[in-house]
C-alpha cells in the first residue's frame, strides 16, 4: 500500500491523542517522510524564489554593466557564434520550458503522477521541475547580439523600464492574488506533514483576477517585450515565450472550464 495512503489510515488516530509509543509501527515510520515531503515542498518555494530574480536581471540586461561574473543576459554574454546553432539552442530551450509548464499541467498527467508520489506534492514537483528548465534557460542560453532596435531618448527609456517594472508587479499581484502558498505548493507540503487531506484548490477571482483573465501572463509578455535594447536573441526569447503563452493560454481555459463549470463561464463573460 502506498505511503501516503497508510498515512491517510493511521492520521486520526494520532490526532486523536494516541502517544506515539502505542501507534502502529507503520505510522511511526511516517514521520521522515513527512519531514522530507515538507522539506522538498519548502525548497522547492526557496529556489524559486531565487530563480525568478535572476531571471529577472537575466532579461534587464544589468550585467552588461555589473561584474563579469554576472556578464551573461538575454542580449549579451559569451557563447556559440554561430548564429544559426545559438538559435536552434536556444529554440530548444524555449520549447523545453513551454513544455513542461504545459505538459505537467495538463490533468492527464497529473493523474499519472498521483500514481507514483501524494496528491499533496504534485505541486511541489511541478515547482521543482519548472526551477530546472528556468534555471537551465538562463545559464544555456546563447546570445544573438545582432541589435533589433535600440531607445537612445532618455524619456523614452525610461519608459521601457518603467514598463518592464509594471510587468515584474503584474506578475507578482497575480501571483498573490492566486495565493502564492498554493502556487508553489507550500500549503498542499504542509497538508502532507500534518496528515491532512488535501482539499480542492477553490476557483479564486480576487485581486488582479477581478479585471484581467490572466494577469500572470501580461506580466510575462510585458517583462520581456519591455526593453529600450533589444537583440534578436532576446527578440526570440520573447516571442517563443509569447507564442507559449497563447497556447497554454487555451489549454488553461479548457482545464478551468472543465473544473469549474458555470462559475468560471460567468467570470469569464464579466472580464
Amino acid at each position: 500500500m502506498p505511503i501516503w495512503r497508510l498515512e491517510r489510515k493511521y492520521a486520526s488516530v494520532a490526532y486523536a491523542g494516541t502517544p506515539r509509543s502505542s501507534l502502529p509501527p507503520t505510522a511511526q515510520t511516517l514521520r521522515p517522510q513527512r519531514v522530507a515531503g515538507l522539506i522538498y515542498g519548502l525548497a522547492g518555494a526557496g529556489i524559486m524564489a531565487a530563480v525568478w530574480p535572476l531571471f529577472g536581471i537575466f532579461l534587464s540586461n544589468a550585467p552588461r554593466s555589473a561584474a563579469p561574473w554576472l556578464e551573461r543576459s538575454a542580449d549579451v554574454g559569451f557563447g556559440v557564434e554561430d548564429p544559426l546553432l545559438a538559435g536552434a539552442i536556444d529554440l530548444a530551450l524555449i520549447a523545453a520550458f513551454g513544455l513542461q509548464h504545459s505538459l505537467m499541467a495538463r490533468p492527464v498527467l497529473k493523474r499519472r503522477w498521483r500514481a507514483l508520489l501524494p496528491a499533496a506534492l504534485e505541486r511541489a514537483t511541478y515547482v521543482h521541475a519548472a526551477n530546472v528548465v528556468l534555471l537551465a534557460l538562463i545559464v544555456l542560453w546563447q546570445p544573438i547580439p545582432i541589435e533589433v532596435w535600440r531607445v537612445d531618448h532618455p524619456m523614452l527609456r525610461d519608459a521601457c523600464w518603467a514598463a518592464f517594472a509594471l510587468g515584474w508587479l503584474i506578475l507578482l499581484a497575480g501571483a498573490l492574488s492566486l495565493g502564492m502558498g498554493e502556487l508553489l505548493g507550500v500549503r498542499q507540503a504542509l497538508d502532507w506533514y500534518w496528515g491532512r487531506e488535501p482539499e480542492p484548490l477553490p476557483f479564486k477571482t480576487q485581486g488582479l483576477y477581478r479585471w484581467l483573465r490572466h494577469p500572470m501572463y501580461v506580466g510575462v509578455l510585458m517583462a520581456v517585450w519591455a526593453t529600450p535594447y533589444m537583440t534578436l536573441g532576446h527578440a526570440l526569447l520573447a516571442a517563443g515565450l509569447t507564442i507559449y503563452i497563447l497556447i497554454a493560454k487555451r489549454y488553461e481555459e479548457r482545464d478551468l472550464n472543465r473544473t469549474y463549470g458555470n462559475l468560471y463561464r460567468r467570470w469569464r463573460a464579466a472580464r
